[in-house]
């Protein structure tokens, strides 16, 4: 199944990032129905800071990616998030990270509560970004056996300038974050990225994302 990802960038404003949050866990009504009438099977956002991580799931993930404001719920969702976001969205658009890691795309969705997006800070530039796609393609088949025994069904790492995002499904969250700190692969992986990520990372490691949509 394929599954796609977005950036999107809103205000440094914690009134307008809780307006946001409100709206996301509170949606319009028929809202869900639009996004599931556009053929997209999973739908999530992620919040950092200011930062959102969105991933789609569908057979054609890119279905709905514009919204149409000739529809009155499209129209109002619209004029209500706009003004949440950062500039740079109505200049540039959305991000769009490149996938670098998928495991068992197709296998069965993990449970709600056992889904979540972390992210990775890495320094900027293209250097940093090619390191972690090319230690992601040399230990791909360890880390996948690495995942499954910490019980993650499903997982995908997407990439871009400064950040690696990688999306799971697990059983619990818990036993699969205490069983990859046990795992020597696991840990060795992320001690050879050591000098391409940035100084939080290197001391946190990967850190957890809050969930503010989903539309299953």
């Amino acid at each position: 199944m394929p599954r796609i990802a977005f950036r999107l960038w809103l205000k440094d404003d914690p009134a307008g990032i809780e307006t946001y949050v409100h709206y996301h866990l509170n949606p319009f009504d028929g809202l869900y129905d639009l996004i599931r009438a556009a053929g997209i099977r999973r739908y999530t956002i992620w919040l950092d800071g200011t930062d959102l991580f969105l991933t789609r799931e569908g057979e054609h993930p890119e279905i709905g990616e514009k919204l149409d404001l000739a529809n009155p719920v499209h129209a109002e969702w619209a004029a209500t998030m706009t003004p949440l976001f950062q500039e740079r969205v109505r200049t540039e658009g959305a991000g769009r990270p490149e996938q670098a890691f998928a495991l068992d795309p197709d296998g069965t969705p993990g449970p709600t509560q056992g889904q979540m997006t972390y992210r990775a800070g890495l320094i900027p530039g293209d250097a940093a970004r090619t390191a972690v796609g090319a230690a992601l393609a040399r230990d791909v088949v360890e880390l996948a056996a690495s995942l499954r025994a910490a019980g993650v069904r499903r997982a995908w790492t997407f990439v871009e300038d400064g950040d690696a995002w990688t999306y799971v499904e697990s059983d619990d969250l818990d036993a699969m974050e205490a069983a990859l700190g046990a795992d020597p692969t696991w840990t060795a992986f992320w001690a050879s990225l050591a000098d391409v990520l940035d100084e939080r990372t290197r001391a946190e490691g990967w850190r957890r994302t809050r969930e503010v949509f989903r539309c299953d």
